[in-house]
């Protein structure tokens, strides 16, 4: 048999080498600042304090399921819904999907058959790649017509309303990862009424800060929402299903069987524990500190002509324009802040030609990592006027890299970070 074959000596080597790489990789964490907006850290407590530390895992919806053993997996399953629901004041929630993109496809799935029409926002403008990007299951399986930015930056709901009235659409999806401006909710309500189409946000990014009340958004004038677990929530990865209950059945059903099977129970309550965390004063603390931080940096962004696109932002991230500014793309800026220690993603603008990130002409600056840090205005604003000199070649990467491990040196991380016992210090 193959497995008789392997060599012990190599199978030592492979395990003396996985957990080396480990190592490095959690010591590397240490010596760079993480300014990629979808990266966090997750509260000491999480680890040790997790409310189940078991291993099993279940399928099905509550009261239906196809394994023994599951009458404790319907009391968690239920109580992570209701936890969920009460948060972000939702008619009905399911905590089981894989990530947020696996919940979009369990949306689709629920609302729209092969080759119906959709709208969202362009790539190019902030949209995800699960909104009908062409290389995407979305982009393959639904007719995706896609919105775009007016002159100013932001969403041209004229043109959304023009675009929906054309094509009637069954479903609008408004959502994104790099457009920093909050959406017109009653808007695109009042569109979609007009055609007769479903309205669902994805709220990836923008989850945890509109849990921690900093960010005001309509739950209930959507019909369907999509959330990550994780980035701003600092839960486990994962995603999040809310609905309007009489789409409740239909969204179960797209989730179990539509589009996965097993789920394990842990996420189920690490995640009902994430939720309950940002009802704290600390959670309110980092998630109003990761908007605070955000305006900082671009504030001093804005000093440099041509940097900031969009003049600003709402969220915890800025976008810039490197190409503009600095006459270099996204790629180059990006390798050239890593080789310092300050990691940031390529982001494609709406000016560019294309959607591929090899060609993307900004960078996508996020605060989150920052804020949980216990970063403050000062050091952010340092931050950013180190991004600016490095971009424009003032120092040289010795002198930078000294630069990032002061600041990083600086660091406050909150209580609620290091705490090996949850601080329930509810808001």
């Amino acid at each position: 048999m193959q497995h008789e074959q392997l060599n012990r000596d190599h199978l030592d080597e492979q395990v003396s080498r996985i957990y080396d790489l480990g190592k490095q990789q959690q010591e590397y964490e240490k010596r760079v600042i993480n300014l990629i907006a979808s990266d966090n850290v997750i509260p000491a407590w999480r680890h040790t304090q997790s409310p189940y530390k078991g291993d099993m895992i279940q399928e099905g919806i509550v009261g239906d399921r196809p394994f023994a053993g599951a009458a404790f997996h319907n009391k968690i399953e239920s109580l992570a819904a209701k936890i969920a629901c009460d948060v972000f004041g939702a008619e009905h929630a399911i905590l089981q999907s894989h990530s947020c993109s696996q919940a979009n496809q369990a949306v689709y799935h629920a609302l729209l058959a092969d080759g119906d029409t959709a709208l969202a926002l362009r790539f190019s403008a902030g949209g995800h790649l699960t909104h009908g990007l062409r290389q995407n299951f979305s982009g393959r399986h639904f007719r995706f017509h896609h919105y775009g930015l007016n002159d100013s930056g932001l969403i041209d709901y004229d043109a959304l309303r023009e675009l929906a009235v054309d094509v009637h659409p069954k479903l609008i999806v408004c959502g994104s990862s790099s457009y920093p401006w909050l959406y017109d909710v009653h808007a695109l309500r009042s569109i979609c009424d007009r055609v007769g189409a479903k309205l669902m946000f994805d709220l990836s990014h923008e989850a945890g800060l509109i849990a921690a009340g900093v960010i005001d958004f309509p739950v209930a004038a959507a019909d369907v929402i999509t959330m990550s677990l994780d980035k701003t929530l600092r839960g486990p990865h994962g995603g999040i299903i809310l609905c309007k209950a009489n789409l409740a059945s239909a969204i179960d059903r797209a989730v179990h069987p539509g589009t996965q099977s097993s789920f394990p129970i842990r996420r189920l309550t690490d995640a009902a524990a994430a939720l309950l965390d940002t009802q704290t004063l600390d959670f309110y603390a980092y998630a109003k500190r990761a908007l605070d931080l955000a305006e900082v940096m671009a504030g001093e962004f804005s000093l440099t002509s041509g940097l900031v696109f969009g003049s600003g932002t709402q969220k915890h991230y800025v976008l810039l324009n490197t190409r503009e500014a600095f006459g270099i793309p996204g790629q180059v800026a990006e390798v050239r802040l890593e080789q310092v220690g300050i990691l940031s993603n390529r982001q494609v603008l709406p000016s560019d030609g294309s959607a591929r990130m090899s060609q993307a002409s900004g960078l996508r600056i996020g605060t989150a990592w920052m804020a949980s840090r216990g970063y403050e205005a000062l050091e952010a604003q340092k931050i950013a006027r180190l991004i600016v000199d490095l971009l424009r070649e003032i120092h040289s990467n010795t002198e930078a890299s000294n630069l990032v491990q002061k600041l990083l040196g600086v660091a406050r991380e909150a209580d609620c970070l290091h705490a090996h016992e949850p601080l329930w210090n509810f808001r």
